[in-house]
């Protein structure tokens, strides 16, 4: 028996040394066959490196932490965990150790997302590794993170890494918002408290993608921008004296989803009996386009029941200077050339007497930086004006020349006179004469041309008396 019972042994251990063996040839024959390799991931919620998070308010922070990692050929979940951040913690490091890659290296697919809950409906989970990852990846958002206020705001980011076997791989995750943010800032200058109402900004968009670093030129099917979304408690917004710097800012931001519009941003508001509108604007450029992780800033003058607004676009929570709508003339106005501006014989006005006896201007606009210009002519029925009438201010603006003619022939029985000014453009619908600019300052208490600060006099004489005419108004550098 026990002669038996050791034969037994022998045949036992001869078989599991001849599985064993067999178990290492194949995997020595095998080239599927890799090895280990790690993941240090670095994530962070930062859409700009050089800012700190202490300039995010606080339903912006990341607040908790997923990450999913898969294998990108299969969509198996390898990893599914979450994380509680810390109000102090700027970023994440989590290392993913123990991943099991074929000899020629695989592809992992990594999805970051903070707060979930911000856009989770009732019912509805990322845990565990049953997650349908292709839902997640083309995951549209349809909430409306103005509703209440000041909602907590979700971020997310995806990236694909190929691992080797025995490697040990470092990355850097930066999760993205994925909508725009609109800041309103006022500057009262009334004296007064201001309540305007229906303050609201129309053409966006109802949905948009989480993952806005895949669909970055894309939106979703039903995204048209046909949607408006108000500023303000209960329709009424409440503007103190001075620069609004309120604790609470739930009022003045608002989230919206990225989108391109067929026509332009445009902000209105109705103080008093008026309704104001504006159409965004970059320098010279309509605004069209919301980027994801984009903040504009509405930088609005409450000025005489005139609203004035500068627009600025950063990536979000940096802090851009409100641009200047003084109506104070910063710019040059002269004669285009020697003996082109001439003054009648009275001196009270510039004489013009046809089209090849005008009167011609050069000018530049140095400031309001980015605002529009125009000239005007008081009376365009007996004069026009001719050469470039409008521009942009800026300190690099060019020279141009403008002139003004009379279109009828001299007729002594009658008295054709015009006043010429200047305007900048107002954005909210504001009348000329809110906008015009100084551009005839004394000079040792004499207008530099006959008129006032804001106006030049012209006047048509005949052309003999225009040719005899030597008075003429010298060009300053």
């Amino acid at each position: 028996m026990r002669k038996h019972f050791r034969t037994y042994c022998l045949l036992a251990v001869a078989v599991v040394a001849v599985a064993l063996l067999s178990v290492s040839c194949i995997k020595d024959n095998d080239p599927a066959v890799g090895g280990k390799a790690s993941v240090t991931m670095t994530f962070t919620t930062r859409v700009s490196d050089n800012v700190t998070a202490g300039n995010l308010l606080d339903n912006e922070q990341m607040r908790k932490l997923r990450v999913i990692v898969a294998r990108s050929n299969t969509n198996d979940i390898i990893y599914n965990v979450s994380y509680d951040i810390q109000p102090d913690e700027k970023q994440k490091v989590i290392r993913f150790s123990e991943l099991t890659v074929n000899k020629d290296g695989e592809d992992f697919d990594f999805y970051a997302i903070a707060n979930e809950d911000a856009f989770l409906t009732g019912g509805e989970s990322l845990e565990g590794k049953s997650v349908s990852l292709s839902a997640l990846k083309s995951r549209i958002l349809t909430k409306d993170f103005n509703s209440p206020a000041l909602s907590k705001i979700p971020q997310a980011a995806f990236k694909t890494i190929k691992v080797g076997p025995s490697e040990n791989t470092s990355a850097t995750m930066n999760l993205l918002f994925p909508l725009a943010k609109v800041v309103l800032n006022f500057d009262n200058q009334t004296g007064e408290s201001v309540d305007l109402t229906n303050v609201a900004i129309s053409g966006i968009a109802n949905q948009g993608y989480l993952f806005k670093d895949i669909y970055a030129d894309s939106y979703p099917q039903g995204t048209a921008g046909s949607g408006t979304v108000q500023f303000g408690n209960e329709g009424t917004l409440q503007v103190p004296v001075g620069e609004v710097a309120d604790a609470d800012a739930s009022p003045y931001i608002r989230y919206l989803y990225p989108w391109t519009s067929e026509n332009t941003y445009k902000l209105t508001a109705t103080w008093g009996s008026k309704t104001h509108e504006v159409v965004f604007k970059i320098g010279d450029e309509e605004l069209k386009e919301l980027e994801a992780g984009q903040q504009l800033n509405v930088n609005v003058s409450l000025i005489a029941n005139s609203l004035k607004v500068a627009l600025t676009v950063s990536p979000w929570t940096v802090d851009d200077a409100v641009l200047d709508f003084s109506t104070e003339f910063n710019g040059l106005l002269n004669p285009a050339s020697a003996g082109s501006v001439k003054l009648t014989a009275d001196k009270q006005a510039v004489a013009v007497a046809g089209a090849d006896r005008n009167a011609t201007f050069s000018f530049k606009m140095l400031s309001p930086e980015g605002v529009r210009w125009n000239v005007h002519l008081e009376n365009t029925v007996d004069f026009d004006l001719t050469g470039t009438t409008s521009g942009y201010g800026g300190a690099d603006a060019g020279v141009v020349t403008f002139g003004v003619e009379p279109k009828h022939g001299y007729d002594a029985t009658i008295t054709r006179s015009v006043k010429l000014y200047i305007t900048v453009e107002q954005p909210f619908g504001g009348t000329e004469s809110e906008g015009i600019q100084v551009i005839n300052p004394e000079e040792n208490g004499i207008y530099r041309f006959p008129g006032t600060e804001t106006e030049i006099e012209i006047r048509q004489v005949s052309e003999s008396e225009f040719d005899g005419l030597t008075e003429s108004v010298s060009i300053k550098e």
